[in-house]
């Protein structure tokens, strides 16, 4: 951060007045002691009136050039904060908020060694910067790692709830639940406000409501305080320092004059409080650059949390936002605390100084001039005093004037972009339940955007006869492959449909066998001893009251509510319940972020024809060109009708292998719906599919209807159940 030549000017000018100021303050006392000490002998009142006019003269001009030197101070000050602010605010807009580490520009910032830019980081352990990190069980230096579950590279793992795999679930790192509707994206979690679920999203930052770039907090903190640090900077550290220095040695050599001793006694004090008191300041402070930080964090931790409440409740991490938050403010407390204490005694003694000094100079110094000279060093000892005050505040605003500078002229390095494989890698377990294996899929035509091996399902073995499963993928294959267990005995053989990114169990059948479930707190069971068949293949339609528990099988289904009672079978070994089942809920969240972040929701390897093919199956055609568009808070940017097509889009982008919908049609046009669903029905392909509904005109061609009444199921044909509800 530079200085151009006319503010130096401009600062020079307001020196230049602090120093007359501080002239005719030392004209007015010294001229004052010397007209009381003379009226002492009585003489003539003519021996006294140039002395009366100086003194007037010099009040006078005390008060007039203190004002202009305020004037001219503050003007120049302004002008830089101006400026200063300008720069900040088109560094913002240029770069869509900088965290160190921002090359491509795109405002995804840096979460600690995030070398991609897609603000997933690394882990604790990145000394060199390249966000490589040590991430356990990282012998490659990658920080990939191996952790629970994680044979994919990606540090994530497969423990439930574990955002980085191992499984601690910890407030800011692994979220222990799944927010409702976001089965396609798993148990990714939040990472200090991931909206999405993986690591992008409210805190690292937020300033353009896009979930991107710097913390939202520290940037409102970076152009508010640590900018407001400048002016404390020229106002009470630069000018006060430069006056001070020019009065004393113009005083000195005036004192030299008349008096040597009274001199030297003089520089004594002045050096002692203008030198000596500010540099022992400066040390007894120095963990004060630590309040910038904390003050920043502070500021930080209140927008996340006002500003992504939804998404800390959503995740169920607003008690541990809370606790972070409060855990921040008494950290700023104890810093503020020690700082006031230092700032108390180095102003304590800055202001003894003088007082001596004068005092000294009375009692050893011999003359007429002596009362004269001891209150002159007394007005002059005023001047330095703020300087140790000013020094002890040095190292916290020097702090807050280099994340000034950081942000406004740092120009960071760039990073590259997160490699793809060379082939189709595919991990985590077997098609058939057998052990977690590692493999590849061969035969599986390129496409111009390859997998990331940590989307990729269970199996990997020879590419077989194509089968479409639906979907918006790159193909679908079905794959064998034969796990090879530690003791080199090969495993089951397992079957997947490979859709070009994962490979998920050719077909799932579930199966509800007396399942009881209540939500915790609950005081009764919302189902009751529910018998249900879910063959692969099959559409199934769920009607019933309001609070009948049609809602609540869903989360049964997906694995959200653990059934009271009973079992839920059919589930591959191995896989997670949301692997399995998801889709869209009517608790589901649409985050403050672009569209195309709110259906990928941080999966990698799908494309822009993905995404807009995912959006016409849900209505949502004319989106498909504004994929960058932000939806607002909770989709408050989009119509009712138009955020359930959204979420309707974000489920049929990766459906999992039993689709659950409920009320997917809610809040549509009267004409639409009908239509809406039958083109999800055949997005779904020959996924099991299992809609809630009210209408019943939704309700033809499936092939079950499930009717739950005050927690209890009734299953009948299609056409019959059709005919029973008509």
């Amino acid at each position: 951060m530079r200085l151009g030549f006319g503010v130096v000017l401009r600062l020079a000018f307001a020196g230049l007045l602090g120093v007359l100021t501080e002239a005719a303050g030392i004209g007015l006392v010294g001229t004052a002691t010397w007209m009381i000490v003379r009226a002492a002998d009585r003489p003539p009142l003519a021996a006294l009136a140039v002395a009366i006019a100086s003194v007037r003269l010099f009040a006078l001009l005390k008060g007039g050039i203190r004002y202009s030197e305020r004037l001219a101070g503050h003007d120049v000050v302004l002008r830089v904060l101006a400026s200063l602010r300008t720069r900040a605010f088109v560094a913002l807009v240029d770069r869509r908020g900088v965290v160190p580490g921002d090359a491509p520009g795109d405002g995804r910032g840096i979460v600690r060694g995030d070398v991609s830019g897609d603000g997933r980081g690394v882990v604790p352990g990145d000394a060199s910067g390249d966000g490589r990190g040590d991430v356990r069980g990282d012998v490659s230096g990658d920080g990939r790692g191996v952790v629970r579950g994680d044979v994919s590279g990606d540090g994530r793992g497969v423990v439930r709830g574990g955002a980085s795999g191992d499984g601690r679930g910890d407030a800011f790192g692994d979220v222990r639940v799944v927010v409702r509707g976001d089965a396609p994206g798993g148990r990714r979690g939040v990472a200090r406000g991931a909206a999405p679920g993986g690591r992008r999203g409210v805190v690292r930052g937020d300033v353009l409501g896009d979930r991107r770039g710097v913390v939202h907090g520290d940037v409102l903190s970076r152009v508010v305080s640590d900018v407001d640090a400048v002016q404390d900077l020229l106002l009470r550290a630069v000018l006060p320092a430069a006056v001070a220095a020019l009065v004393g040695a113009l005083t000195v050599a005036g004192f030299a004059l008349v008096s040597t001793p009274a001199a030297l006694l003089l520089l004594a004090g002045l050096l002692v409080a203008g030198v000596l008191l500010p540099l022992l300041a400066r040390a007894m402070s120095s963990q004060s650059a630590e309040l910038a930080t904390a003050r920043a964090s502070v500021v930080e931790s209140t927008v996340d949390i006002t500003h992504g409440a939804a998404e800390l409740l959503a995740f169920g991490a607003m008690p541990a936002a809370l606790a972070d938050a409060s855990a921040r403010g008494r950290r700023l407390a104890r810093l503020e605390t020690r700082a006031a204490t230092v700032g108390g005694l180095i102003a304590a003694a800055a202001a003894l100084v003088p007082a001596g000094s004068a005092l000294a100079i009375a009692l050893l110094v011999s003359g007429p001039s002596v009362p004269v000279l001891a209150l002159i060093a007394l007005t002059v000892g005023e001047v330095v005093v703020p300087l140790a005050t000013a020094s002890a505040r040095q190292t916290e605003v020097r702090a807050a004037v280099r994340r000034v500078r950081e942000f406004v002229d740092g120009v960071p390095e760039p990073s590259p972009s997160r490699p793809h494989p060379s082939e189709a890698d595919v991990t985590r377990g077997d098609a058939a339940g057998g052990r977690w294996t590692r493999g590849r899929v061969d035969g599986v035509a390129e496409s111009s955007s390859r997998p990331h091996p940590s989307d990729m399902g269970p199996v990997g073995g020879d590419a077989a006869d194509g089968r479409r499963a639906g979907g918006f993928g790159d193909g679908v294959v079905v794959v064998e492959s034969s796990s090879r267990r530690r003791s080199g005995d090969a495993g089951p053989v397992g079957r997947g449909v490979f859709d070009g990114r994962r490979v998920w169990p050719e077909a799932v059948s579930l199966r509800l066998e007396g399942v009881s479930a209540r939500y915790p707190h609950g005081g009764r069971d919302v189902l009751s001893e529910v018998d249900l068949e879910l063959p692969a293949g099959r559409r199934v339609a769920v009607v019933g009251a309001s609070g009948s528990g049609k809602s609540t099988l869903l989360a049964v289904l997906a694995g959200g509510l653990e059934p009271t009672g009973g079992r839920v079978e059919g589930r591959p070994a191995g896989a997670e319940p949301w692997q399995v089942a998801g889709g869209v809920f009517a608790d589901a969240h649409v985050f403050h972020a672009t569209v195309r972040e709110n259906l990928l929701l941080d999966r990698d390897g799908f494309t822009d024809d993905d995404l807009r093919a995912a959006l016409g199956a849900a209505g949502l055609a004319e989106y498909g060109e504004r994929l960058d568009e932000l939806v607002g808070e909770d989709g408050g940017h989009l119509s009712g009708g138009q955020r359930q097509r959204l979420l309707l889009a974000r489920a049929l982008v990766d459906p999992p292998p039993v689709l659950l919908l409920d009320e997917p049609t809610e809040g549509l046009d009267q004409a639409a719906p009908a239509a809406v669903l039958a083109t999800a029905l055949r997005a779904a392909g020959e996924r099991t599919v299992v809609v809630v509904t009210h209408r019943r005109a939704d309700l033809a061609g499936f092939d079950e209807i499930v009717t739950v009444d005050d927690g209890r199921v009734t299953i009948v044909p299609g056409a019959s159940g059709l005919l029973a509800l008509t």
